[in-house]
């Protein structure tokens, strides 16, 4: 039976929910960009005085405010004051597990606009990018450097998710020197050298990136300890590390472009060196997960892909690397050991 005040929803209704989605990301998008939550970190706020704060329109913020209230990320108190809720501190920009950065990154230009393509993708197998930027992802970011800072700092999110759990699951004891490629401002590398005192690190990422990740290396007390080096990593990667560390790297190519990429690793890795790779890996059951999903995103925004476990078993053979194990985590990724061969 039904509960009280309880009705089920049809599937029309509940294919409606899912046709509308994007329509409540772009809400969320909204007040994060505007800082809405941290504006509430202090206790309840009328809507108009929280307009005047971020410079939104009153009426026009109430009613994304009503929605999302209705949705739980605040609750709602007459006559239009509203609190945040566990889920909407996650927007505030210096709450534990913050994925403000995030939401704004995938509610702006450079990954909106192509998802508005995917039909184009699905068709062709190929990104959108390029047609709905009118250039490749991270050359739009080095031109948008507003959008590449919320970008940057959003991998950041992703990270801390993942850096306590990485540190938590993989002993780093006998590290010598760690390389994070791709490390947008180093938060992954960052736990690992303060989980490992006697350990240097190698932080490694395109110029625009590296330019602004020294305030995020010092600020951690690590300048001493970790050397900013830039470049393309299709080209090389640095020498000098005995484990390389990808967070969220290799899932941006397809298959040709990663091999590539973690042949130069393999280069550069110290004989018998180690590979980690943080990454979703998609169930071989396919029961729910985030992969499934990221896995759209990869392919509209850059032709990549997630994969699982027997994937990545290929891939990493044919760089040169044997899979030793994959590690899951209380987060959505995974660590994935690989050993050079």
């Amino acid at each position: 039976m039904e509960s009280e005040g309880q009705q089920e929803v049809s599937a029309p209704a509940a294919m409606m929910g899912l046709i509308t989605g994007y329509w409540v990301s772009q809400a969320v998008g909204v007040v994060a960009l505007l800082g809405v939550a941290d504006e509430l970190a202090a206790g309840p706020r009328d809507s108009d005085d929280l307009a005047r704060a971020v410079g939104a329109d009153p009426q026009a913020l109430y009613r994304v405010l009503r929605l999302l209230a209705s949705l739980g990320l605040f609750t709602q108190a007459p006559p239009g004051s509203f609190a945040l809720t566990p889920l909407g501190d996650t927007l505030r920009s210096d709450s534990p597990g913050s994925v403000r950065n995030f939401a704004i990154t995938e509610t702006a230009a450079g990954h909106w606009l192509p998802w508005g393509r995917l039909h184009e993708s699905v068709r062709t197998g190929q990104p959108m990018a390029r047609e709905a930027l009118g250039m490749d992802l991270f050359e739009w970011y080095s031109k948008n450097p507003d959008e590449a800072g919320y970008f940057s700092a959003a991998m950041g999110n992703l990270s801390a998710l993942a850096a306590s759990e990485l540190v938590r699951v993989y002993d780093f004891s006998g590290v010598r020197t760690v390389a994070d490629v791709g490390g947008a401002h180093g938060v992954l590398l960052a736990a690992v050298l303060q989980a490992n005192p006697a350990a240097r690190g190698i932080l490694f990422d395109l110029p625009h990136v590296i330019a602004t990740a020294g305030d995020a290396i010092a600020s951690a007390g690590l300048s001493e300890r970790c050397e900013l080096m830039s470049g393309d990593f299709f080209e090389a990667v640095p020498e000098g590390a005995d484990l390389h560390l990808l967070k969220q790297i290799v899932h941006d190519w397809n298959d040709e472009r990663a091999t590539r990429l973690l042949q130069n690793c393999h280069r550069a890795l110290a004989p018998a060196g180690t590979l980690l790779l943080v990454e979703m890996v998609i169930p071989s059951d396919n029961r729910p997960s985030p992969a499934q999903a990221m896995d759209l995103n990869m392919l509209v925004l850059l032709g990549g892909q997630e994969r699982t476990e027997e994937h990545f078993e290929r891939l990493l053979r044919a760089a040169g690397f044997r899979l030793e194990r994959i590690i899951p985590t209380h987060s959505p990724f995974s660590v994935i050991e690989a050993t050079r061969v």
